[in-house]
């Protein structure tokens, strides 16, 4: 029995069901009707780096060691200015999904799998996807399939269409679809000629320009996102509709490239809602509590003023920044060297758009920070306490919905790095790491450079023999993925997936 996988980066049935209702997309319609289907749940952060690497493993970021795009070092300074290096297939310290099949004989085709590059040996073929670098020259393998491969596109590049100005965005977003409708196209065709021009098992594709389109379109697609009608433009409403065509062509010929005695899964490892109104500077807050401290030219006391400071404004949303900490980053260019790290006991950075971490400055950090193992119980505790207090501006809603320390969410060896804890935004708000003139303030139209952004339910697809069509409305966990695929081939489950074979809807 063969298994195709396709992955659709950023999926979610919120567009997509309304799609194949519809009958805009048949194909994808059609195998929805006889699959198990309903939403897929991610586990925080929702960043591609931390999703797919728990999608393709089955085991939580404790155990696999990716938990951000870069990877997390002893050094504070380095984690929060963004120097550490980003991660690779190197870093997931957990077996591939298709180590499992490898060892069981299969054959395997992966193609565009985001986080795969360095390769791994496998027995099959394989092209690299998402976070391979652009002069990589070892993406491919076998290394001869690079002739066959015709212009082939690993990924996009859209930083700049983000700062492009209005003058000349719309010309930029056509071009940006048109370069999106090459890609999909490229990568579509050449999977298809791959599935029937090479022997192959398990094939598995990974379609990226989803999340592309959701994120900078979300506002042409989605009901609760209405534009002006004089921000319609008809030109990207007919590539909008072309893409999807396009994606729904391309799933119907795998399907029927695949043959009859398939088993299909369509998934995606998280998916996509509307982009914050609002920027969230969160170690303006921790300053406020003297918990972040910079680097200034006055010898005070931070606790003391702070705590007058509070006494006088008790609203945290309404303080101002003080002048001495716009002095301090105006002095050393940045906060990440601005920041007093000797004497720093947290501080905050975000994981994903609505997700930050706190860190805490431990014993074992370089340079070592003053937060014993003892300790660090009861500054979570301290911290927790006060972020539940934070209030949304003019409502009476919090702004933190969850907290959560790492030991809650996640266990393993990789742990040690993480951050402490996990808050959890009110949707509308997006963590930041830099400092503020306040707490919370909108984002000026001009500077909302995309309309969409991650969130953490997914889609799931699962059809063929033995699996019974049913829509379940509660979500299946991304951890279940992998251990459902072995269950369907009939590989034992080894012992250290946290999910479990969905067994209940296949038989």
């Amino acid at each position: 029995m063969k298994t195709l996988l396709i992955g659709l980066d950023g999926g979610t049935w919120e567009l997509f069901g309304p799609l194949c209702d519809l009958r805009e997309m048949p194909n994808l319609a059609n195998l929805r009707s006889r699959g198990a289907w309903g939403p897929l749940k991610t586990i925080p952060p929702v960043n591609p780096a931390a999703a797919w690497a728990t999608a393709i493993t089955g085991v939580n970021p404790g155990r696999h060691g990716i938990l951000h795009i870069r990877q997390f070092t002893t050094s504070p300074a380095i984690n929060f200015g963004n120097h550490a290096p980003r991660v690779s297939s190197k870093d997931i310290r957990a077996p591939l999904l298709w180590e499992y099949f490898d060892k069981q004989g299969y054959v395997i085709g992966n193609i565009n799998q985001p986080l795969s590059y360095p390769l791994r040996s496998i027995n099959g073929f394989a092209i690299s996807g998402m976070f391979t670098p652009p002069q990589a020259d070892d993406w491919i393998h076998p290394a001869d399939m690079i002739g066959s491969l015709n212009n082939y596109i690993i990924e996009l590049d859209f930083a700049q269409l983000e700062h492009t100005s209005d003058t000349h965005k719309l010309t930029s977003q056509l071009s940006m679809l048109d370069n999106l409708l090459r890609m999909t196209e490229r990568r579509g065709m050449h999977s298809l000629r791959f599935m029937k021009n090479r022997e192959w098992d398990v094939f598995s594709v990974v379609f990226t320009g989803v999340g592309h389109i959701f994120r900078h379109f979300w506002h042409y697609l989605h009901p609760d996102a209405p534009i002006s009608a004089r921000r319609i433009d008809i030109r990207i409403a007919d590539k909008l509709q072309t893409y999807f065509d396009l994606m729904d062509q391309l799933i119907g010929a795998m399907i029927q490239m695949a043959g009859k005695e398939v088993y299909i899964l369509l998934y995606s490892a998280f998916g996509y809602r509307r982009a914050a109104r609002y920027l969230t500077h969160l170690n303006n807050w921790l300053l406020d509590l003297d918990l972040l401290r910079l680097q200034t030219e006055e010898k005070e006391q931070h606790a003391g003023k702070n705590q007058q400071r509070r006494r006088i404004l008790r609203d945290p949303a309404k303080r101002v920044l003080s002048a001495t900490a716009r002095q301090a980053i105006e002095r050393y260019g940045s906060l990440d060297k601005a920041i007093d790290w000797n004497n720093t006991l947290a501080w905050a950075a975000p994981l994903d758009a609505n997700t930050a971490g706190v860190f805490l400055h431990h014993t074992h950090y370089k340079p070592p920070g003053p937060i014993s193992p003892a300790a660090a119980s009861g500054l979570c505790d301290f911290i927790s306490a006060q972020a539940s207090a934070l209030r949304i501006p003019g409502k009476d809603a919090p702004l933190i919905l969850k907290i959560q320390t790492k030991e809650d969410i996640y266990h393993g060896p990789h742990t040690v790095l993480f951050p402490d804890l996990l808050l959890t935004l009110d949707p509308d708000h997006i963590a930041v790491s830099d400092l503020g003139s306040t707490l919370i303030r909108p984002i000026p139209p001009a500077q909302r450079l995309h309309s969409g952004e991650r969130d953490t339910m997914g889609m799931f697809l699962a059809a063929g023999p033995s699996i019974h069509p049913e829509h379940f409305s509660d979500p299946i966990s991304i951890l279940d993925l992998v251990p459902s695929i072995l269950h369907l081939n009939h590989i034992p489950i080894p012992k250290i997936m946290d999910g479990r074979a969905l067994s209940n809807r296949f038989s």
